[in-house]
């Protein structure tokens, strides 16, 4: 066994991934807002919309750039060279292709959305493939080994770098080209430390039959998250295309702050749980409880984000952004109650990824993609508002679908969901209406003032609640975070 690999008890060592993978995601996720909140000061809604644009496009590239493979590692664990060295230049040969294919598509990707300065902006994003393609086996392999702390510092530095760099093309007056270098400085920057934390370095050697194994578990893994990126971004091709890059930058700001919690709660404990299911999903009675206890976790932290976020949109958005946003309010409290739905959701693909099934995985989010399109494509001749409200009426439904479909495999019910997310929601419930109450009570103060009341109560309301009617599980978070801290200061 490697001797980077992590010793000592799983459930420790998966809590202080948690604590190592939650540090660097909060220091991340507080980078990425406080960039988003100065580039939104000096761009306009149209700079962020014609990113939103090619960045659709881009994200396509960018899973077939990964197809799967660093997912492919951890599952099986491998420590082959011969292997290892395959699956990069793998990644590299694809992702080369990639971009010569972005670069001699952008013209027809600018004709689409009948914006010629399109172009120029995705045959430079066109680059941002290959650095995505170089990233994959080294991250996967920091993350095989539970080296979350490598990875964290990585993420952070590089959205670091990123925004700095924005931020400072921007107030230079570059436009939209501040939000293109944003990207392209920050997965440089993640390679670099990525590689720095390895020991590991690829050969010159390739063995097609010693990582086709590895393929096939890729290309299906690959189908599933194409589809599921075109269920989640396909809202966007649709604003961009029918309502135009000003209405396309209030929308995206919108699910960038409704994605923030999702990304600083469930994005964390996922990374964690994907690769302790792994070890141990030959045990179901423990696979059920570690993840049922994850779900938990993240109801009780991201359940009031998102209700809160949606309490105190309207005075948020001028304080934060400024009135040239507040268009995007309303969009922002409806995606906030999808938001609550996702964090929950995005739990869902581990257990397709843990037990070795991402084929069903493929089935579920073919079955989805009619049935989204559908709803968010039925609100566009109600603005950005209507295609919010499709996309939340939809993502209801599937939830539950792909839930039952993925819980079926390891004898999960969803009465046992709804019993460790209940109390969690019913606190968040109360503490909108709290909330809610205090604004109106003081509807003359400054604005600013009037936000920081409302958050201030939003909080004592929800602590309040939830030590009285969800003390066993609060408890139950802070004492595997207790113990998981002291294991790491031992």
């Amino acid at each position: 066994m490697s001797e980077s690999r992590p010793s000592g008890d799983l459930g420790i060592r998966a809590t202080r991934g948690v604590l190592w993978t939650g540090a660097g995601q909060i220091l991340r996720q507080v980078v990425q807002i406080v960039g988003s909140i100065v580039l939104a000061r000096l761009l306009a809604p149209n700079d962020f919309g014609l990113l939103g644009m090619a960045m659709f496009f881009v994200g396509i590239g960018q899973l077939f750039a990964d197809f799967g493979i660093g997912s492919a590692i951890v599952h099986a664990r491998s420590e082959d060279r011969i292997v290892l060295s395959s699956c990069f230049w793998l990644n590299v040969a694809v992702a080369s292709v990639l971009a010569l294919v972005l670069l001699g598509a952008s013209p027809l990707i600018a004709d689409f959305y009948r914006r010629p300065d399109l172009t120029s902006v995705v045959a430079v994003l066109a680059l941002n493939l290959m650095l995505a393609g170089l990233q994959v086996v080294p991250q996967a392999l920091l993350f095989r080994d539970m080296r979350f702390g490598d990875l964290a510092r990585a993420q952070v530095l590089g959205s670091l770098a990123g925004a700095i760099v924005a931020i400072a093309f921007a107030w230079l007056g570059a436009g939209v080209w501040a939000l293109v270098a944003q990207p392209l400085v920050g997965s440089t920057v993640a390679l670099l430390i990525s590689m720095a934390a390895l020991s590991w370095r690829p050969r010159f050697e390739f063995s097609w039959p010693l990582v086709e194994p590895l393929a096939r578990f890729s290309f299906a893994l690959l189908g599933t998250n194409l589809v599921g990126y075109a269920n989640r971004n396909v809202d966007s091709l649709l604003v961009g295309r029918f309502l135009g890059a000003s209405a396309l930058g209030l929308y995206s700001m919108a699910i960038q702050l409704m994605l923030y919690p999702l990304q600083q709660v469930s994005s964390v404990i996922v990374r964690v749980l994907f690769p302790t299911l792994v070890q141990i999903r030959g045990d179901l009675p423990r696979f059920r409880s570690a993840y049922l206890r994850a779900v938990g976790a993240i109801a009780v932290v991201a359940f009031p984000m998102m209700g809160g976020l949606f309490a105190v949109a309207d005075d948020f958005v001028t304080v934060v952004f400024g009135p040239g946003w507040i268009g995007m309010t309303p969009v922002l409290r409806v995606l906030s109650w999808v938001g609550m739905l996702q964090s929950v959701g995005t739990t869902v693909g581990v257990i397709y990824l843990a037990t070795g099934r991402p084929a069903i995985a493929l089935r579920v989010t073919v079955v989805a993609a009619p049935l989204l399109i559908g709803g968010m494509a039925a609100g566009l001749p109600w603005g950005i508002l209507g295609v919010a409200i499709g996309y939340a009426a939809a993502s209801l439904l599937l939830f539950y679908y792909s839930a039952g479909t993925a819980f079926g495999l390891v004898y999960i019910s969803l009465r046992e969901l709804h019993e460790v997310v209940y109390r969690p929601l019913l606190s968040t419930l109360v503490m909108v209406g709290a909330v809610t109450l205090t604004k109106s009570m003081i509807p003359d103060v400054p604005t600013s003032i009037r936000l920081a009341i409302a958050v201030t109560s939003g909080v004592v309301a929800y602590v309040a609640l939830s030590l009285l009617l969800n003390r066993r599980q609060l408890m139950e978070i802070f004492a595997l975070v207790k113990s998981a801290a002291g294991r790491a200061g031992a």
